[in-house]
């Protein structure tokens, strides 16, 4: 991606390079359109399209319950969202507006009028995501990638607001000088907010009332700054209110003025200013090299047609195919596909032979794959939770994976979130599964608390999975009782498992259900 083009050390590097005491360097910020939209196709598009053929062979989705059911089992959101769950119309709405959302926005998203309502619609979405789900950078990594398709036009009303019409500070400099040039540079480049107005002491410092009674020879000797309020600042002392003014640099403005860092910082200006006094810098002596400007991105390499501008469109159509084909091959393993096409079987041994050979590559390089997201199989069985508490001196604490409600706590976001609640606590409990699991976070609660004594409680809560919408459901879940089922001791360097009758009832109970 052109990131090289706007705010960034690059763009500054290339005017600092570039740039001379006769003529500013401007970086071309303009860039094709399509660096904007291939992050949302890639990114949004494809996951959406896949997603949805999952979601169509889906009995969840089908009848409205996408949104809900998740939203109401107390180990998979992070909020009680009981108000929204409640309105049996709106979840069901929501639920199948996912659906068509995700079904056309591949489609529709490359034609202007609709990047406005589909951004609109994809925020929302994202942040309903990020209120009910523990998995804050999955929906903060879409909320970014959806800002791509805010028009250009808008970023740049939404900056003018934030700019000073009249500059802040005014930042009097030697014209003549080509590194005081290169210094301007760099204070407009980083003034995001318009604030300083940077001028030639030559021929404009008598425009200022303030600095009509000083002499030009002084004013080229030392910087000089003027404020709004006509205070001047001199030498060392104008940079400290340079960064005062630029705003976002103030913290720097008060470290600068600590006493201590200001009579040091004074001693290298004052050193800098006499050298430069002595060897006086024009454009005639000063030593700062110039460059030819560099070739434009349609200017032609060795055969016309060839430049920067055609090798990007041709490498962006390349990358497109490879992902689109790629997609593909993922969708066709969809149970929408393979459930519904009379003729799979015999495509299958044809599919399968560009997809063995480029799996590997999709996945690992690409990271194109298949987007089962919250459907039946994920739910279907699991009807056990667990809290954990650590005893010591007759007194529990709540280990942070599950809190007392049975939602995630501090631990558990993102893959952790995943891991213990569909890795560790599994539809089907096994023994072994559970106890290597789960001991991690337990050896990981011990050391982040210094515990080398002590128990772990454990405490398990039966959940229901409703194949119907229910109103307050998930206040019913919370308000389940717990059960103690066993515990864990810490013996030196190892945690030992001890459970109980209710514990060995849900492990046999499982084991037989398999």
């Amino acid at each position: 991606m052109p990131v090289s083009r706007v705010l960034s050390f690059d763009n500054l590097l290339q005017k600092l390079k570039y740039s001379n005491s006769i003529k500013i360097y401007k970086v071309d910020s303009k860039v094709l359109q399509i660096n904007y939209l291939i992050p949302v196709f890639v990114g949004i598009g494809l996951v959406y399209i896949d997603s949805v053929f999952h979601k169509l062979s889906s009995k969840l989705w089908l009848d409205g319950l996408g949104v809900w059911l998740p939203s109401s089992l107390p180990m998979i959101t992070w909020n009680d969202t009981s108000f929204l769950l409640n309105q049996e119309w709106a979840v069901k709405f929501l639920s199948y507006l996912v659906l068509v959302f995700e079904a056309v926005f591949i489609f529709l998203f490359w034609i202007k009028k609709f990047r406005m309502p589909f951004f609109i619609l994809g925020i929302f979405f994202h942040i309903g995501i990020l209120i009910a789900y523990p998995i804050p950078y999955f929906a903060l990594a879409y909320i970014a990638i959806y800002l791509l398709m805010v028009p250009v036009s808008l970023w740049k009303r939404i900056s003018n607001k934030f700019k000073f019409k009249t500059a802040l500070y005014t930042f009097y400099y030697d014209g003549e000088c080509p590194l005081c040039q290169k210094i301007v540079l760099i204070i407009d480049h980083f003034d995001i907010f318009k604030s300083i107005n940077c001028k030639t002491v030559q021929n404009n410092y008598q425009e200022n009332a303030a600095l009509k009674g000083l002499e030009e020879n002084s004013l080229l000797t030392n910087i000089h700054g003027v404020n709004r309020y006509g205070k001047i600042a001199v030498g060392y002392w104008a940079y400290v209110q340079l960064f005062r003014y630029l705003l976002y640099t103030y913290p720097l403005a008060l470290l600068f003025s600590i006493k201590g860092i200001s009579n040091l910082g004074a001693k290298v200006y004052n050193h800098i200013a006499k050298n430069r006094l002595t060897e006086r810098c024009t454009k005639q002596s000063c030593s700062v090299p110039v460059y030819c400007e560099p070739s434009g991105e349609k200017q032609d390499f060795f055969i016309k047609g060839l430049n920067k501008v055609y090798l990007t469109q041709i490498f962006w159509k390349g990358i497109i195919i490879t992902v689109i084909l790629g997609q593909l091959l993922m969708i066709w393993y969809s149970p929408t596909i393979q459930h519904h096409i009379p003729l799979k079987n015999r495509l299958n041994k044809i599919v399968n032979i560009p997809y063995q050979k480029s799996e590997w590559v999709l996945k690992k390089y690409l990271g194109i794959t298949s987007h089962t997201v919250f459907l039946n199989e994920h739910f279907e069985g699991f009807n056990h939770i667990f809290k954990i508490t650590y005893s010591v001196n007759n007194q529990e604490k709540v280990v942070p994976i599950l809190d007392n409600k049975g939602m995630p706590a501090e631990y558990v976001s993102g893959c952790i979130w995943r891991n213990i609640s569909f890795n560790v606590v599994t539809q089907k409990i096994e023994k072994e599964k559970f106890e290597k699991g789960i001991l991690p976070y337990l050896k990981y609660y011990c050391k982040d608390n210094n515990i080398s004594l002590g128990d772990f409680n454990f405490y398990v809560k039966e959940i229901q999975i409703p194949d119907k919408w229910e109103k307050d459901f998930l206040i019913k879940q919370i308000r389940k009782p717990w059960q103690k089922v066993g515990k864990c001791k810490i013996v030196k360097d190892s945690l030992d498992f001890y459970w109980n009758q209710r514990m060995n009832k849900i492990l046999n109970d499982e084991a037989g259900s398999k």
